[in-house]
């Protein structure tokens, strides 16, 4: 089990400044990754969000948690049978499990069949990632750049140099994926 900071920026932009970003700049790495979301009205209650992400074969469990600036992401590799148990609701024990014991929940009490697929472009930064999505979900596209940075400040700042090339403008985090996904039921 892996804990981190998310730090990231990030805003809702159209196709043709997606492609355009995409021209302008050297892609460091490109894939596609689906988020298998699992949803309980307690985790909406708490802003948490608990997804499956799928990428190269390989399965991450995440769970993310608010804080004040940021949020607090465990994550846990488990296997494609793992994941697919908790998709069918089975009782599954492990560490992310085991904090939300505290809430009254387990593996068998969410629900499991909304899910996101994004074709993801990173392009490295010196203050950190930039991430060029193009995301499908319940018949909708979207295309999203999100900025993931280490510091808070030195980060947005860059960020808004970033979009600024590109006549963006930025007030607040875009709407998360899940989000967004729950939107469109």
């Amino acid at each position: 089990m892996e804990e981190n900071l998310e730090i990231e920026f990030k805003i809702l932009i159209d196709k043709d400044t997606y492609q355009q970003i995409i021209n302008d700049h050297k892609i460091d790495r490109s894939y596609q990754q689906t988020n298998y979301y699992l949803m309980h009205p307690v985790l909406s209650e708490l802003k948490y969000s608990l997804r499956i992400r799928e990428k190269n074969n390989q399965y991450e469990l995440t769970l993310k948690q608010p804080q004040t600036k940021g949020n607090l992401e465990t994550n846990l590799i488990i296997s494609k049978e793992l994941k697919n148990k908790i998709i069918d609701h089975e009782l599954i024990n492990n560490e992310v499990f085991d904090i939300l014991k505290k809430y009254q929940l387990d593996s068998t009490m969410f629900k499991t069949d909304c899910f996101l697929t994004t074709l993801r472009k990173e392009i490295k930064t010196p203050e950190g990632l930039i991430c060029i999505d193009y995301n499908q979900y319940n018949g909708h596209e979207d295309y999203e750049l999100e900025y993931e940075v280490n510091d808070y400040l030195s980060g947005k700042q860059a960020f808004l140099d970033f979009i600024h090339q590109y006549n963006l403008t930025y007030h607040s985090n875009c709407l998360s994926k899940i989000n967004r996904l729950i939107k469109s039921l």
